[in-house]
């Protein structure tokens, strides 16, 4: 298939308005959120394995959200779906910086608490968002819209992570506090469940549309492809095993591992998060060239090897380069994941097969967070690491296969 990019300005009022709130989300939920939640848990006196039982206790969420986010948007309609995931998101936020606050008897439960409510709210978004812009496109512009998306995205979550990074340190210096202790984090974490209401105003204006999709063909009598399914949900849950245990234990190796600052952190990751601002612009390229299966094999065998720096070389520059591929490559492989399933299913399949497949990808976070607590506890962070390469490659793997399976959807 050969479609032509197309820019921004060329897309549809409803496109750019789901773009720009998920650019402005992505501020806080990807960038403050995700670089400060766990270096302020570690301060309130929490080891490694409770940082893998609050990750995977987000991850786990999403599973259980993913097909119910999907009935209530289809129940409700999108744009009420992915507003009340907004409230749910900002409330989420700003339940963990006030774990210090409640009853000492809750303070163990209420981080996860925080993980379980924000999660809730980000499947809402997450799941409506993509039939909404499935919705608010056609055939010709669907990669462009999906890598735009990412590159807002991107945008979004390289700025949170800069502004992360520094706004502890600013409000030690303000607060006159220690940046051993959680009160300069727990500052910057109400900052970034503020900053996260913006993101809500341009839902507002959405329009309440139908999940349906504009689509040169509407396969309505074709079945479900059971196998074609059962490969990619395999591909998808072993594929992002790599990308898992980085944003699961990068914070935490680089912190308690390599014993860089918070500064250093932010800097390195947001090095990182700057390619996905520009990276996903290749995924409309690579698909019109070599189609959207052989993009997601590549990218997940290229996330694979990103992480072998991590496993094999205890340095700030392995953990830097490391992670910079997987942002990348992981912002290459996200739009075209999304646009393969959705085209290799009917319409009526669509709404089943994203529930399906995000169920898949939260499967594997929560596998590896849960998991990877214990595992660097026993044998270190190198081997989490090495034991996500291999699976990453499986990954790569059973995505070739599925492309032999359905060479017409690749």
């Amino acid at each position: 298939m050969n479609l032509p990019t197309t820019t921004f300005s060329q897309l549809e009022r409803e496109a750019k308005l789901l773009m720009i709130a998920h650019g402005l989300l992505a501020i806080s939920f990807f960038g403050i959120q995700m670089l400060l939640s766990v270096l302020y848990v570690l301060r309130l006196g929490y080891g490694v394995e409770y940082i893998g039982l609050f990750n995977a206790s987000g991850s786990f969420t999403y599973i259980l959200s993913s097909l119910p986010a999907g009935m209530v948007g289809n129940r409700f309609g999108l744009r009420t779906a992915m507003i009340l995931g907004g409230i749910l998101t900002v409330m989420g936020m700003a339940l963990l910086p006030t774990t210090e606050f409640v009853p000492r008897a809750w303070q163990q439960f209420w981080p996860i608490l925080s993980q379980v409510v924000v999660t809730m709210g980000w499947a809402l978004i997450s799941i409506n968002q993509v039939p909404a812009l499935m919705a608010a496109t056609t055939v010709q512009s669907r990669n462009s819209a999906y890598s735009l998306n990412s590159v807002l995205r991107g945008l979004g979550t390289f700025a949170g992570t800069i502004v992360g990074g520094f706004l502890p340190l600013l409000f030690a210096q303000l607060l006159g506090a220690s940046m051993e202790g959680p009160v300069p984090y727990r500052a910057a974490l109400l900052t970034g469940a503020g900053l996260s209401v913006f993101g809500l105003i341009p839902l507002f204006f959405f329009p309440h549309v139908a999940p349906t999709v504009r689509t040169a063909h509407n396969q309505t009598d074709a079945p479900f492809p059971v196998w074609l399914i059962v490969l990619l949900v395999l591909h998808v849950f072993l594929g992002q095993m790599g990308a898992a245990a980085c944003q699961s234990f990068c914070s935490a190796y680089m912190d308690t591992k390599l014993a860089l600052s918070p500064e250093a952190i932010g800097l390195l990751t947001s090095i990182g998060q700057f390619t996905t601002i520009l990276a996903p612009l290749l995924t409309p390229r690579l698909a019109m060239r070599y189609g959207n299966g052989w993009t997601l094999m590549t990218a997940t065998l290229g996330m694979a090897l990103s992480v072998l720096p991590l496993a094999l070389f205890p340095h700030w520059a392995a953990a830097g380069t490391g992670r910079l591929g997987l942002l990348a490559l992981g912002a290459i492989w996200m739009p075209a994941l999304q646009v393969f399933q959705m085209e290799m299913v009917a319409n009526r399949w669509r709404s089943l097969t994203f529930g399906i497949v995000s169920m898949a990808m939260g499967f594997a976070y929560t596998t590896v967070s849960f998991a990877g607590g214990y595992l660097v506890a026993s044998w270190g962070y190198n081997t989490l690491f090495l034991a996500s390469v291999g699976c990453s490659m499986v990954g790569a793997a059973l995505m070739w296969q599925l492309m032999r399976q359905s060479p017409q959807h690749t």
